[in-house]
């Protein structure tokens, strides 16, 4: 029976030797595995997780997704991640985050926004159908919106992957982590030690599978680590085969004090 509720939902986590960077810090890459696991977690005491979604011939979709952070935890620290449901709008879910540090202080936000596609055929389906939502949603907000990104401007390619086996999730797809962690991997590692990341947001245009090549492009208007001590940089994700642009995403970042 599944717990019908539209509380804040919780999740607690020591930040282990699993989850940190080189810098002693949880990371991007860790964080957002995080809020995955945390959003995992209460679909499934909702009642429509992965294996409830599986016998209505039905998945969830990770469109776009925008996060702030203040600070970032460091190794042997401990953090909280809330998570609720928005009211649907259209065939759009909103799935809310807060990230707390040990001593319960505010230090993120996270806002992402989902679809429910038929298994078979890949049609949207119209969200305010799919569940009592009135029952499982929550009138807090965190105030962020995630923004549609532009592909236009001029862009440089700074790297190349192969989709491994390992970039997969269970539904044969590219883990909506991975497309994070391929961009941090493309930027340079003095810029890791340098800069401080403190906003990221992403789009999700099209599927990637296992075999794809994906180049990652990076816009050549973006500030500069040199000359700036704050910017946004823009990226893209690009498939060899069709030129196909697959993801869209924003890094805000400042120099480290």
């Amino acid at each position: 029976m599944p717990n019908i509720s539209n509380s804040a939902w919780s999740e607690n986590f020591h930040i282990t030797s699993l989850l940190v960077n080189p810098m002693g810090r949880l990371g991007l890459y860790g964080l957002l595995n995080l809020l995955q696991e945390t959003a995992w977690m209460h679909a499934e005491s909702l009642g429509f997780g992965m294996q409830d979604m599986e016998k209505d011939g039905l998945f969830w979709v990770l469109t776009r997704q925008t996060l702030q952070m203040k600070q970032w935890p460091r190794f042997g620290e401990n953090l909280q991640v809330q998570t609720w449901l928005r009211p649907p709008e259209g065939a759009f879910v909103s799935r809310e985050f807060v990230v707390l540090n040990q001593q319960g202080q505010e230090i993120g936000l996270c806002s992402t926004s989902w679809l429910a596609l038929d298994r078979q055929s890949k049609k949207i389906l119209p969200a305010q159908n799919l569940r009592p939502w009135e029952s499982l949603t929550h009138p807090r907000a965190t105030g962020l919106t995630p923004e549609k990104i532009p592909v236009q401007g001029t862009y440089e390619k700074i790297a190349k992957y192969r989709v491994r086996n390992s970039d997969l999730d269970i539904n044969q797809h590219v883990n909506n982590t991975k497309y994070a962690q391929w961009i941090l991997d493309a930027v340079p590692y003095d810029l890791h030690r340098k800069l401080q990341l403190n906003s990221y947001s992403v789009n999700f245009l099209a599927e990637t599978h296992l075999g794809d090549e994906v180049e990652i492009h990076r816009s050549c208007q973006a500030p500069k680590p040199e000359t700036s001590d704050a910017g946004v940089t823009s990226y893209q994700g690009l498939r060899v085969g069709d030129n196909k642009v697959l993801f869209t995403a924003l890094l805000g970042w400042e120099k480290k004090v």
